[in-house]
């Protein structure tokens, strides 16, 4: 049996409503090399039942007899593997028909990356349109991003399936840590190379794995995301333990952040070895006022005032007309 480019991996929890979808758009995909894994993780809305229904033979489905959370059916899902290279996919997203093919041709001209992706549109429960994300496209300027937050959209994800399954031995972490912690680790191993099109589209909604994580796991997400952040900051920008931490709290406590020492520091360690291009910081102070501004008004505003006090070129480089609109949404 030949070995496919490309495993397509697709966890699914009670994803009836979706999977239909997200199996067309991957079936129909222009780069036909390829076999894909639906792991059912439990469902009891008849997600499975779909999916046999499916006469496809690049289609295997892997049925968990309970619900084991996303890590542990990405890492089912990724035991029974055989292609050369893992593409993510979540069973309520969506990816263009030429997704694979791209990504291929990314792979084919970049050997010694060990991550691809790609940048996303943002859709609702409906599908409508939401926004994009924006990750950096080169290696240096994603290592900065994350040293502060996941910017990747996992559903667009692309990775070596033998490195990730023996030598990194899987996921790991929790729902909310699992992909930033593999692209930490991915990077400690080789490049990673983005792509500018929007290949995929994710749907952010309640209902969705992200939606679920209940306010117990979070807490255990914050010491993950916490560990992860700090260590990436240390091996990557130089920073010391005090301005990583300091740097942490600003990102998953904004409300006890000391937003000028914040500033100072973090535009210290932009002259690092990273060197990120202005643009990246810039979307980088985007996404922390957007955090702040889901605490509250006043969070925002200190964030803001200190911002413009400590690195004034960086409060003019803020993207303008974004920035307008979210203020005037949020009324600070």
């Amino acid at each position: 049996m030949s070995i496919p480019f490309f495993t397509i991996l697709l966890p699914a929890y009670n994803a009836a409503k979706h999977i239909g979808n997200a199996l067309n758009d991957l079936m129909t995909q222009s780069c036909v090399d390829y076999e894909i894994i639906v792991v059912d993780d439990g469902s009891s809305d008849g997600t499975g039942d779909l999916v046999k229904a499916i006469k496809d033979p690049r289609i295997r489905l892997i049925t968990l007899p309970s619900n084991t959370g996303l890590v542990g059916a990405l890492n089912a899902g990724l035991s029974e593997a055989r292609g050369s290279w893992i593409a993510r996919q979540d069973a309520d997203d969506r990816c263009r028909q030429d997704r694979l093919e791209m990504q291929r041709d990314l792979i084919l001209q970049n050997p010694s990356a060990v991550l691809f992706y790609s940048r996303a549109t943002l859709i609702d429960q409906r599908g409508w349109l939401r926004g994009k994300m924006r990750p950096p496209l080169s290696d240096h300027d994603l290592r900065w991003d994350l040293c502060f937050h996941n910017s990747i959209p996992h559903t667009s994800a692309v990775f070596p399936t033998t490195l990730v399954r023996d030598k990194l031995k899987g996921y790991a972490g929790d729902n909310v840590t699992a992909d930033f912690d593999l692209w930490s680790r991915l990077l400690r191993k080789g490049s990673a190379v983005g792509d500018g099109n929007c290949l995929v589209s994710y749907r952010n909604h309640s209902e969705s794995i992200m939606g679920r994580e209940h306010v117990a796991a979070a807490k255990r997400s914050d010491a993950g995301l916490a560990t992860i952040i700090r260590n990436n900051l240390k091996e990557w920008t130089g920073a010391s333990d005090r301005e990583a931490d300091l740097i942490v709290t600003a990102w998953i406590d904004p409300v006890n952040a000391r937003w000028e020492e914040y500033f100072l520091i973090r535009e210290k360690l932009v002259s690092c070895e990273l060197n990120p291009t202005s643009s990246v910081v810039a979307e980088e102070d985007y996404t922390l006022m957007h955090r702040a501004s889901c605490i509250s008004k006043e969070c925002v505003s200190a964030m803001l005032r200190s911002m413009k006090l400590a690195v004034p070129e960086r409060y003019r480089s803020l993207p303008v007309l974004r920035t307008l609109l979210a203020r005037t949404r949020g009324g600070f």
